[in-house]
């Protein structure tokens, strides 16, 4: 069989999984034969290298932020982007399940680094402003915890919240 004819039939193959015109485990067949064992063709790139290079982007960004002596405005711009693209790789990975937790994780991180980092620079001093930022943080991550059937969302938040209010209650 030529390869465009091949590379045609593996895009409707796609189409009838995307679509749910097929059940998954056919289509995960049928890519296999035609695809001869690796399931998709040669020439796409792998979801999973765009995943290890997002947790390359996140110690860069902790560089950027924490260890650089860059303007807050830069290093906004910077956060800003690193979050742009996390958002961007979780809008595309919404239907994949194994790989929309980088780009998540990676989000709430960098949301809460913002979020820190304003808080201390726009209120400098001032625990208060802090401690809303933070349970900010907390329930945004509850909210996705909820959106994304993902526990550890709702966990990480609880404990969050029930941490920021045992601190705030110690001073």
């Amino acid at each position: 069989m030529n390869r465009r004819r091949r590379e045609t039939i593996i895009r409707e193959i796609e189409y009838w999984k995307r679509s749910r015109l097929l059940p998954e485990q056919y289509c995960d067949y049928l890519l296999a034969l035609y695809t001869e064992g690796d399931g998709r063709p040669r020439s796409r790139q792998r979801p999973g290298s765009l995943a290890a290079g997002l947790c390359l982007l996140l110690p860069a960004a902790a560089l950027a932020i924490y260890f650089t002596e860059l303007s807050f405005v830069l290093q906004t711009l910077l956060l800003s982007l690193f979050l742009s693209v996390c958002l961007l790789l979780v809008w595309r990975w919404r239907k994949e399940r194994q790989l929309l937790h980088f780009p998540l994780i990676g989000s709430a991180w960098l949301l809460l680094m913002g979020t820190v980092a304003g808080s201390s620079y726009y209120f400098p001093g001032q625990s208060g402003a802090l401690t809303v930022a933070v349970l900010a943080n907390c329930a945004a991550w509850l909210a996705v915890g909820h959106l994304f059937r993902l526990h550890y969302f709702s966990l990480a938040a609880a404990v969050g919240g029930v941490l920021t209010a045992v601190i705030v209650w110690w001073q």
